[in-house]
């Protein structure tokens, strides 16, 4: 599927999500004509990215925005996961890979691997690790019935 039409998909699930384009265009900038245009295939214009915020706010998952992410090459992370201590350690995994990600990224941008961005690549490393050992030690303490 094209980015431009997982776009529209995105935008017309967040719309039923929300119960009706009538619905839909109550909480929005734009009015229903134009939201049936932004998830209809056969008009280019794609949902702008304030009223994608305000859909998928309503729609209560990020449905556009992750399409949106997807079409650029990136993915959505949750910033806060939940309540407890799984949740925690979980976004604690998340935010270390994504900044082991970043890295990696700007490490690799000139195709050249100098041994400062290896360091830098290898503490970010390290440190993704030692925070998934933490994680997998908690859930695996759960799996047996522990209270940790």
């Amino acid at each position: 599927m094209n980015t431009v039409a997982s776009i529209k998909t995105a935008t017309q699930a967040a719309i039923n999500r929300i119960g009706s384009i009538d619905a839909a265009a109550s909480v929005v900038r734009v009015g229903r004509s134009q939201l049936s245009e932004y998830q209809s295939r056969n008009y280019t214009a794609v949902v702008p990215v304030d009223v994608a915020i305000v859909l998928d706010e309503f729609a209560q998952e990020p449905l556009i925005l992750g399409a949106m992410a997807h079409a650029a090459g990136y993915t959505l992370t949750p910033l806060n996961l939940g309540y407890g201590d799984v949740a925690e350690i979980m976004e604690g995994v998340s935010l270390k890979a994504g900044l082991t990600m970043a890295t990696t990224i700007r490490v690799l941008a000139d195709g050249i691997v100098t041994p400062e961005e290896a360091a830098d690549l290898s503490r970010d490393l390290a440190n993704l690790q030692r925070v998934v050992t933490h994680a997998l030690h908690i859930v695996r303490a759960k799996e047996t019935g522990g209270s940790r």
